[in-house]
C-alpha cells in the first residue's frame, strides 16, 4: 500500500493547491488558515487515492457514516471480511523549519479494548488486520491574505493566496510511529513519536511489534477506566 499511495499522491500534488470552496453560483470562498479546514483538504485528496487503490485491488472503500468514528477509510472485500484495512489521515503543521512534530493516533479507551471494541469504530477492532496512517505535514502561512474574507470568481483564482505550502507526506503502519505518552493533554488519545519526517518514514516509534503496542495502550486504557 505504501508505495502505491505515495506514488499516487505524488502524481496529484496539484490537489494540494485547493484554494477555496465554491457555491453553486460559482463564487469562491478562500479556505482561511483553520487547521481543521486544511486537514479536510488533505482528506479529500486522499479519498481519490483510496478509491484508486480499492479499484485496482478489487476492494470496497467505505467511509464512516458517523462523526469522529475510526477509521477515515475502511478497505475490505465485504462486511464479513475478517482482514479489513484501516486507513486514517493525520495532518499537522511545522512550527518552524526544523521543529519536530507529532500526531494523535486515536483513542486508547474505546475500540482498542476487547470489551469495547465496537465503540466509535466502523467495524469491531478485531476485524481490522492492518492499521495505516497517511500523514501530511505542511507550513502554515499566517497573515492578512491567509485570513482573506473576500469572495472571488473562477477568473480570479490566481489571486487567492494559499494558507499553506511546503507539503510533505508519509505512509506508515500506526504501531510503527506510536509513542508511549498520550497525544493531547488529558485526553485519552494515543500519542505518536515526536520527530522529523524521516522518523515517521522509517517508523522509529517506541514499540518493537504491533502486539507490544496494543498491549501497552490497552493497559493504559484499563488504568484510566480504573480497572
Amino acid at each position: 500500500m505504501k508505495d502505491f499511495v505515495l506514488a499516487k499522491l505524488a502524481s496529484m500534488r496539484n490537489g494540494y493547491s485547493v484554494c477555496g470552496l465554491v457555491d453553486r453560483r460559482g463564487r469562491v470562498y478562500p479556505l482561511g488558515s483553520d487547521t481543521k479546514v486544511i486537514g479536510a483538504v488533505f482528506e479529500i485528496v486522499t479519498r481519490q487515492v483510496m478509491a484508486a487503490y480499492a479499484e485496482e485491488h478489487d476492494l470496497i472503500l467505505l467511509e464512516p457514516k458517523q462523526q469522529n468514528f475510526y477509521p477515515d477509510f475502511t478497505l475490505m472485500r465485504g462486511e464479513e471480511d475478517p482482514a479489513k484495512i484501516a486507513v486514517d489521515v493525520k495532518t499537522t503543521y511545522r512550527r518552524s523549519e526544523n521543529a519536530s512534530f507529532s500526531f494523535t493516533l486515536g483513542s486508547y479507551t474505546s475500540f482498542l479494548n476487547p470489551e469495547t471494541e465496537s465503540k466509535n469504530i466502523v467495524f469491531p477492532y478485531s476485524e481490522y488486520k492492518q492499521h495505516w496512517i497517511i500523514g501530511f505535514v505542511y507550513r502554515r502561512i499566517e497573515g492578512k491574505r491567509a485570513a482573506d474574507a473576500s469572495i472571488y470568481t473562477f477568473d480570479e483564482l490566481q489571486n487567492i493566496d494559499l494558507p499553506f505550502d511546503d507539503v510533505s507526506v508519509f505512509v506508515q503502519e500506526k504501531w510503527r510511529i506510536a509513542g508511549t505518552l498520550p497525544g493531547s493533554g488529558n485526553t485519552a488519545n494515543i500519542g505518536s513519536l515526536r520527530g522529523q519526517l524521516e522518523d515517521f518514514e522509517a517508523g522509529n516509534g517506541a514499540f518493537s511489534s504491533e502486539e507490544e503496542f496494543e498491549t501497552y495502550w490497552r493497559e493504559k486504557g484499563a488504568l484510566r477506566r480504573g480497572q
